[in-house]
């Protein structure tokens, strides 16, 4: 966090120099725009990708924290309920008497409890397990897929910046080095069954957070299908022509409305995904509510109940 606390300031500042420029007219701004990129994608990106790897390892370790069965708490009252019901037993045997009234009302204290926390227990577990399928996995599915998209658009842009400036070997043959990033970004992010988006499309578990995802992979396929017109103008020379094809207004068809509508269906996709995460989160919490304040009080009363009931016995033969 502190590393890009110290990045951002950076590299806004690279943004705005490539835009003095530019609006001068000035090539220079080209070198910086591909500077600011080159320090997102090597500096930037990889220091929030660490952050949000170390986030998403915290969260499986609190799941797997919380999803155990308490064991040791059930063996004790398991333990519990086996030395009342020995006294009971024990008591008959001395006394002949079947029923002790405050032994008996602290057995069904201590089975209260008991059930009390294995039921609610068992009811978290289902609410914790609930909200990883139908929340955090298609929660990660979907930042990955936003990332992917992002990552497609800079690279289409600076395609566009650079005007083949940096070029890399693709199966011997040289091309553009942001192009090849933009496919290889595009290919990440998929469609309707395939890549990031068909993943998504697949966890999906109702029409409200599949809908926003099929919206996203249609936009996916116009974008990649406006993105061969603009390469097919630029390596025409027709920069211009190219030009508003990507960042154009919307009569040029660009293929950044196809970005703005991909990036609104994946917010509304994540938006759902987080609502129903903190739903079924906030129902496992709900299952063990109260537990620990009325099991303390169960124990009082049947430890209460344990000592009036051997109590009223020793008091017959006094």
């Amino acid at each position: 966090m502190g590393k890009l606390n110290r990045l951002l300031p950076e590299y806004t500042g690279l943004i705005e120099r490539a835009r003095a420029n530019n609006r001068q007219g000035l090539p220079l701004g080209g070198a910086y725009l591909r500077y600011a990129n080159d320090k997102m994608q090597t500096q930037m990106l990889p220091a929030a990708e660490k952050l949000y790897k170390a986030e998403n390892e915290r969260l499986g370790d609190d799941y797997g924290n919380a999803k155990p069965y308490p064991w040791f708490a059930i063996a004790l009252g398991v333990l519990a309920l086996a030395a009342l019901g020995w006294a009971q037993h024990r008591n008959y045997r001395r006394t002949n008497r079947v029923f002790n009234h405050g032994l008996l009302a602290a057995t069904a204290a201590a089975t209260v409890v008991l059930l009390w926390l294995v039921v609610g227990h068992t009811f978290a577990r289902s609410g914790l397990d609930d909200s990883y399928d139908n929340g955090v996995r298609s929660l990660n599915v979907l930042n990955d897929a936003r990332i992917s998209s992002l990552k497609a658009r800079g690279n289409e842009n600076l395609t566009l910046v650079s005007r083949g400036a940096e070029t890399t070997e693709v199966g011997g043959r040289s091309e553009d080095k942001f192009d090849v990033a933009y496919r290889a970004q595009m290919k990440q992010l998929g469609g309707a069954d395939s890549g990031l988006l068909g993943r998504a499309a697949d966890l999906a578990d109702d029409s409200e957070g599949g809908n926003p995802v099929a919206e996203a992979a249609k936009n996916v396929g116009v974008w990649k299908d406006r993105h061969q017109v603009a390469r097919s103008s630029d390596d025409s020379g027709d920069y211009q022509g190219a030009l508003d094809k990507v960042i154009g207004s919307k009569d040029d068809e660009p293929t950044g409305e196809c970005f703005d509508n991909v990036d609104a269906a994946l917010d509304r996709a994540l938006a759902h995904e987080q609502r129903e995460f903190q739903q079924a989160a906030k129902d496992g919490r709900g299952a063990m509510s109260g537990l620990a304040v009325g099991a303390a009080v169960l124990a009082v009363l049947a430890a209460a109940g344990a000592v009036l009931g051997i109590g009223r016995r020793l008091s017959e033969y006094r």
